[in-house]
């Protein structure tokens, strides 16, 4: 009788060991979603904070400018030049911000899908440095880029992923390296396809990342200090959105070690299984030839 209470209060024992286990982890997961939480917050709190001068400033530069111009006679034509280049430097960066802005959001919301078509990557390089002309030239430095392919000698040189989110990928590394780039300095994009996937790497020769930075800045939930948190161009959302593009295509993001011999970011692309549904049938859409 004896024994058959000892085994019932070592059992007892044992199931109240088990609850407060349970206990514990529960507690720690609901630590963590709070923490999560307050790191969602924080980062609302910071978008709202640098909304005004990342959004509303240059719709405000564009309606001042526009109306200068409108006031001026036709002996100030030069003037309306200048004023013309203002407004379209503000319209850029503008672009550039709303673009991140709601690819980030889409991420955040899980509501972001891949769409593959075969991607021309010279015409791709063409596009991109038609794209960054102006800003290369206002701030004097050269973009230099190179394809290397093991196919063949292809012309075209055809690579099947999103092109929407490749370019992405590029215009946010490309802009990051520029805007951290000295004058008459350059920066460089590498392409290279082989073994079924896309190698690209973008350098330049600035001031570089921190290692206690780098820690953090794929992140956007951790980037929340200033000096790599913003919603403009830097290394702040463009890098998380580089990071889970690349992880969307099943690919990688990796930076350089050398701190002092600026910033090189490769990211490696395996290539599609093929051309999505919705591209045909846009295609065929858009296609003034097709008879039904």
């Amino acid at each position: 009788m004896n024994y058959d209470k000892e085994n019932e209060v070592e059992d007892c024992k044992q199931q109240i060991l088990h609850l407060e286990k349970e206990k514990e982890e529960l507690v720690k997961s609901l630590y963590d979603v709070n923490e999560k939480l307050r790191d969602s917050e924080r980062l609302k709190g910071h978008f709202i904070s640098n909304i005004t001068n990342e959004i509303v400033n240059p719709f405000a530069s564009v309606l001042a400018l526009a109306q200068n111009i409108k006031q001026l006679n036709e002996s100030e034509i030069s003037k309306a030049h200048q004023m013309a280049e203002l407004i379209f430097e503000e319209a850029f960066h503008l672009d550039f911000q709303l673009k991140n802005i709601f690819a980030a959001a889409l991420i955040e919301a899980g509501k972001e899908e891949i769409k593959y078509s075969e991607i021309d990557i010279n015409q791709l390089s063409n596009h991109i440095n038609s794209y960054f002309k102006p800003l290369l030239e206002k701030n004097c430095i050269q973009l230099s880029i190179n394809v290397r392919t093991t196919r063949n000698n292809e012309v075209p040189i055809l690579f099947t992923s999103d092109r929407d989110k490749l370019e992405m990928i590029l215009k946010n590394l490309i802009s990051n390296s520029i805007k951290y780039s000295p004058e008459d300095s350059f920066v460089e994009v590498k392409y290279q396809l082989s073994k079924g996937e896309l190698q690209l790497e973008v350098s330049d020769h600035g001031k570089g990342i921190n290692p206690e930075d780098r820690k953090v800045i794929f992140d956007r939930f951790k980037q929340l200090d200033e000096r790599i948190n913003s919603i403009n161009t830097g290394h702040g959302l463009g890098l998380s959105i580089v990071q889970a593009y690349a992880e969307m295509l099943g690919g990688r993001v990796t930076l350089n070690t050398d701190f002092d011999s600026g910033t090189a970011v490769k990211v490696v692309i395996p290539e599609g299984s093929g051309i999505t549904e919705w591209d045909d049938l846009e295609n065929f859409l858009l296609d003034s030839e097709a008879s039904y």
